[in-house]
């Protein structure tokens, strides 16, 4: 993968997951890396700074979905972290926008394929990826190429079709928008 500057480290460059999913990340005009350690605090910093930026490019309106999204993710890198006995593993949570998608991906330390679990009315936990599923418009994983990294877990919003609205900084690549059919 192509290295990117990180925009609160100027000069630091950092890597961005793969295109397996349809994504040519890139070239998003609107993108940013967060790298955390695999600790209790990573969730609440994770929604925090994915708030900040939703707000700052123009689409709050997305906050309140992305929030439980990238909750869930994060929550699910950081469990897979500890399951593994790395607390201090890195958690890289990369966001992206153009003017037809939203784009959120955790990449974690476990080489483990996410599960979609249908647990019981009674259960008191397994519905993360479901509500990944019901509040993105798609969502999937691929393996990372980020070194150190085993998996990205990825969920994407459509973004509505002529509303009018840009990216506050840059225009898509070739006036198109970067999302997959």
């Amino acid at each position: 993968p192509s290295p990117v500057p990180h925009p609160r480290r100027c000069g630091v460059q950092v890597a961005i997951p793969p295109s397996y999913h349809g994504h040519d990340l890139e070239h998003w005009p609107l993108h940013d890396t967060l790298t955390l350690g695999a600790l209790a605090d990573a969730v609440p910093l994770a929604r925090a700074h994915l708030r900040q930026l939703l707000s700052g490019w123009g689409r709050a309106e997305l906050s309140p979905d992305a929030s439980v999204v990238v909750s869930e993710l994060v929550t699910n890198a950081v469990a897979a972290s500890r399951e593994r006995r790395l607390a201090a593993a890195p958690v890289l949570v990369w966001l992206g926008s153009d003017s037809c998608c939203l784009l959120l991906a955790v990449a974690d330390v476990s080489p483990q394929p996410p599960v979609r679990l249908n647990p019981g009315p009674d259960a008191e936990g397994g519905r993360g990826l479901a509500l990944v599923e019901a509040l993105s418009s798609r969502w999937g994983w691929h393996p990372a190429s980020v070194i150190g990294l085993k998996k990205v877990v990825w969920a994407e919003w459509r973004l509505p079709v002529g509303a009018g609205r840009r990216p506050a900084t840059g225009v898509p690549v070739g006036g198109r928008c970067h999302l997959a059919e």
